[in-house]
């Protein structure tokens, strides 16, 4: 009598990869945020990005115009890239690091956006996707990175489009590849764990982005335009 054949053990299960908390969450604000004027040729002025009233002290528009958008195109366009790119920078260096990286961008962003438009009305979310992409790019590698540098191609080409805040995108963009070169160089330096100079840099570097926001509204002569998105 032949030995009955040990049966075969199922499939090992893929880990489930943790929920983009981050990125959900700052897609939701931001329809939240545009829903009330939806339907009004364009938001108010309290949330944009304009110069003066942050030198008269509405530093809070630093942040809040990361989160508002001018119209529908705007925000499905932006809207459409959060949630898409997103979570899959979320998932790689996770939802608190997201958050920190979002915050530092979205003060770069409005560095470059007050640093060449000072009286213009600038809004959006892209100037932080930019700064995503500029981290993704020092991040990932092989084919993502290729898809990524046509991502690139991509928003360089839209940022040349009238009214578009190209000096949002970039200041967001630079921002990004700064904390992708303290990423790098951290994982370079210590292989078994690659957030730890990240770590402890992302909070100074957040200070040093607000000291330029600062020294640009201090300093800032003023250069004109008209309604700007980002």
């Amino acid at each position: 009598m032949e030995p009955t054949p040990a049966p075969t053990p199922p499939p090992a299960r893929a880990p489930r990869l943790p929920p983009p908390v981050f990125s959900w969450a700052y897609l939701g604000v931001c329809v939240l945020v545009f829903l009330p004027h939806a339907d009004l040729p364009g938001p108010s002025d309290r949330l944009l990005l304009i110069g003066p009233p942050v030198a008269a002290g509405e530093w809070w528009r630093v942040l809040t115009s990361a989160v508002e958008h001018i119209n529908a195109f705007h925000i499905l366009f932006n809207g459409l890239s959060i949630w898409s790119f997103g979570p899959v920078l979320e998932r790689q260096i996770g939802s608190w690091r997201m958050l920190a990286v979002s915050l530092v961008t979205a003060v770069t962003s409005a560095a470059g956006a007050l640093g060449f438009f000072w009286f213009a009305k600038s809004a959006g979310a892209s100037g932080v996707i930019c700064g995503w992409l500029g981290l993704a790019l020092l991040v990932f590698g092989g084919r993502a990175r290729k898809v990524l540098a046509q991502w690139a191609i991509l928003i360089v080409l839209i940022s040349l489009i009238p009214h578009v805040s190209w000096a949002a995108h970039l200041g967001g963009f630079i921002g990004g590849v700064v904390l992708g070169l303290v990423l790098r160089a951290g994982a370079r330096l210590r292989p078994t764990a690659p957030f730890w100079l990240f770590d402890r840099l992302v909070v100074p570097a957040l200070v040093l982005a607000a000291a330029v926001v600062w020294l640009v509204v201090r300093l800032h002569a003023g250069l004109g335009g008209g309604t700007l998105s980002a």
